[in-house]
Formats: structure tokens, C-alpha cells, sequence
């Protein structure tokens, strides 16, 4: 079971591609003690069935609201134990040593920084405009210094794009954690982006072999398995739900607070009407796929949300979905021959 407490919806930057709709909102105590009473059910019905509770703490910058965090980490752990656990997404801004020493070894952390000064600043910046980067910096060293390995996410858009790979490798060398990277799915990707795109990827795949013929074998292996695995249906308002500040429950990220997703509140629980409007539109079939390679493998195919969010159309998959998709096939068919009697 995944769940996503959306603990503030506010962030002290202003990144330039942000998905989420910055709203002055914040989860309250009340607000989080209400959410663990409502899915407390589902809660124990997974661990009876040997299923671990997977929780997500979101913001927005989800450290502005520490005490919440707190609460629901020690709320649940104190309940389910092992059975839970945790992790959460930081811009790295707002990170103290107290917070630490609370997080150490309960919650697992991802920080996200775009690259060296110059690329990070480009996108990730305080309101006023002022670079963002020796504050991240210092939280990712002192995060080293604990001997805490964390994953580090770069955000790439079309204005980083050129840079994607050289910035994979400055974060890499710097040996605080394991680099990922996503594309800014909002944004207009033409042609060339995605052939730079794969440019960018193929320099990254030849630098890991190169350093680590070991790593780049992993590497891979979790490309082909995340991004290649087979589809079997959208799990929103079933097994996965966000609760945004407020209490309502949507079913997944990108829905998040968007009225037209809306399937209940903490109060109320999932409303069985909107939970069934929701797969009803799910069952239907998307448009223009039926010859496609990556069918089976493709979210789209099964969370029609995802098309409504980024085309509009529940039926209509985004252009970019599918390009993206292609590189990464790409990837994989020019160097699947490094996995030749790997096993994990």
C-alpha cells in the first residue's frame, strides 16, 4: 500500500517547472491524526496479508512543516513498526541538524539539485531569485559527513537538456548518494530535445561502463525493469492515495488537489461512487496504440489520468510519453549486451 501526506502545498523557492500548484496550505495535526484514523483498516488489512505500508511525505517543501512530519512518523512507527516505512523528497534549503537527528535511519531521503551552480540556478532558485545551490550544497555534505547515502534527483527541462549528462557526472564524482534524473513532463519537447535527450543518455551509459562496468550492469537492469515492466492496472483510490493538506484524497500526484479528481476526504473515506467513475473511465481503451511496441509496459495505457493531466483527453496519450519511452528503448537495445549473465 502507498499513501502520500501532502504536508504543506507551500515551498520556499520558486522553481521555474514545479508541477505543484503553490498554495499557502497546511496540514494540521488534527488533519494528520484523522488520515491514520481513516485508513488505519487498510493499514492493518496489508500487514495481515504481508504487505508493507509505504509512505510518502510530500510536499511543496515538506520540512516547513516538520511538526506534522514528525507526528506521522512517529504515530506509525510506533503502531506498524517494520511493517512502515518512509520517505520524502527536500530542496535541501530548509535542513537542520535537529531535523536529522530525528530522520536518521526512519525516513529515506532524496534531494533534488539540478546539477552544478550554474545549471541548478537556472531553474531552482528562492522567490527573490537568489541561487539556491551553496545551501543544498551544504546539506548534501553534511549528509555525507553522517554517512548517509541519499538519492539525488535532477529535474532536466529543455533549457538543461544540453547539460543533462555533464551534470550527471559532477553529482556522481561527488560520491553523496545515487543520481537520478526525470525530464519535466509539462514541458513542449520537440524533435531535437529528444534526440539530445538520447545524446545525453548515451554519454551517461558510457561513462558508467567506463567507471564501473558493475554499477552501469545495475543500472540498467533497473531501467529495463521499471520502465519495461508489465502494466496490470492504475491502483489510485485502491492501493495508492495522496491526501492533500486539507484531507481530500486523490489518487495519485499529478490529481493532487485538482477538484476533478477528487474521490474523498479523511473524514469520509473513499466515496465508492467516485472510486467506481474513476475505473470506469480507466476500462476504455486509449486511442492510436493498438500497434504499439511498449503496450503492455506503458502507464498510459492504464491511468487514463495521466493523459487527461497532459493532453486534456482521458484517451489521448501525450506525445511525450511516448518519445521519451523510444530513447530509453533506445538505451536499452545498445547496451542490453552488458547484461549478458547478470543476475540479481
Amino acid at each position: 500500500m502507498n499513501i502520500t501526506f501532502w504536508v504543506t502545498e507551500r515551498c520556499n523557492l520558486a522553481c521555474k517547472y514545479c508541477y505543484v500548484y503553490k498554495q499557502p496550505k497546511t496540514m494540521t495535526l488534527e488533519t494528520a491524526d484523522q488520515t491514520i484514523k481513516c485508513f488505519t483498516n487498510k493499514f492493518e488489512e496489508n500487514i495481515a496479508a504481508g504487505k508493507r505500508i509505504n509512505v510518502s511525505l510530500h510536499g511543496g517543501e515538506p520540512l516547513l512543516n516538520f511538526e506534522v512530519i514528525k507526528y506521522v512518523v512517529e504515530t506509525l512507527k510506533e503502531r506498524y513498526d517494520d511493517h512502515v516505512s518512509f520517505k520524502m523528497t527536500t530542496n535541501g534549503t530548509e535542513f537542520h541538524k535537529d531535523m536529522y537527528d530525528f530522520i536518521k535511519g526512519k525516513i529515506q531521503l532524496s534531494v533534488s539539485i539540478d546539477g552544478n551552480r550554474e545549471t541548478n540556478d537556472i531553474n531552482r532558485v528562492y522567490p527573490s531569485g537568489e541561487s539556491s545551490f551553496d545551501k543544498v550544497m551544504e546539506t548534501l555534505k553534511f549528509l555525507k559527513q553522517q554517512g548517509e547515502f541519499v538519492r539525488i534527483r535532477m529535474t532536466v527541462n529543455k533549457e538543461t537538456i544540453p547539460f543533462m549528462a555533464d551534470n550527471y557526472i559532477v553529482l556522481d564524482q561527488m560520491n553523496m548518494g545515487v543520481v537520478t534524473f526525470a525530464l519535466d513532463a509539462g514541458a513542449a519537447w520537440e524533435r531535437q530535445d529528444m534526440q539530445l535527450y538520447y545524446e545525453n543518455y548515451e554519454k551517461i551509459m558510457e561513462y558508467l561502463i567506463a567507471k564501473d562496468i558493475a554499477k552501469a550492469r545495475y543500472y540498467l537492469f533497473n531501467v529495463k525493469e521499471i520502465t519495461f515492466r508489465e502494466r496490470t492496472g492504475c491502483d489510485g483510490g485502491t492501493n495508492t492515495f495522496h491526501i492533500v493538506a486539507e484531507g481530500g484524497i486523490y489518487p495519485c500526484a499529478l490529481t493532487a488537489d485538482k477538484v476533478d479528481y477528487w474521490i474523498g476526504d479523511v473524514w469520509k473515506g473513499v466515496l465508492p461512487e467516485k472510486l467506481a467513475a474513476l475505473q470506469r473511465i480507466n476500462e476504455k481503451p486509449v486511442i492510436g496504440c493498438a500497434n504499439c511496441t511498449f503496450k503492455k509496459n506503458c502507464s498510459c495505457q492504464v491511468c487514463k489520468l495521466i493523459n487527461k493531466v497532459y493532453t486534456g483527453d482521458y484517451y489521448t496519450v501525450s506525445e511525450f510519453q511516448c518519445n521519451e519511452k523510444d530513447v530509453i528503448y533506445r538505451i536499452y537495445k545498445k547496451y542490453k549486451h552488458i547484461l549478458e549473465g547478470f543476475y540479481v
